[in-house]
């Protein structure tokens, strides 16, 4: 989900056709809406996402089925920038603590929910 939005950052494009490959419901709602204010204010995002997202719990007898994530994000790498690529600030991001759900939905698994904690919670 994370390289899906990092794509979707350097034209901060809302459509992006590989988000839903990996996001749905308000997971995916929320992506496209971030982007689409980035979009609205005339940035982008460059750099990449660093994750190695862990299985924190298995839920296979609910319905829909879903499994629990944990991860430490680094966004450290992944800034904004103008649309014409001038850096906005020069403020790195960090390791932050992340949750996610990920839901088996009728076109397969998705991230459906997620949050992100501040820098240096992990």
């Amino acid at each position: 989900m994370w390289q899906a939005y990092a794509k979707a950052g350097l034209t901060a494009n809302p459509n992006e056709p590989n988000l839903p490959k990996f996001a749905g419901g308000n997971a995916l709602q929320y992506l496209r809406n971030g982007l689409t204010a980035y979009r609205r204010k005339g940035q982008i995002l460059k750099g990449e996402y660093i994750s190695n997202p862990q299985v924190a719990n298995v839920s296979l007898a609910a319905t829909p089925r879903t499994v629990a994530l944990t991860d430490c994000v680094d966004d450290t790498k992944f800034l904004v920038y103008t649309a014409s690529g001038q850096p906005i600030n020069d403020t790195t991001g960090g390791r932050r603590a992340t949750r996610a759900t990920a839901t088996d939905l009728a076109e397969g698994w998705r991230v459906t929910s997620f949050g992100v904690q501040e820098v240096g919670t992990c």
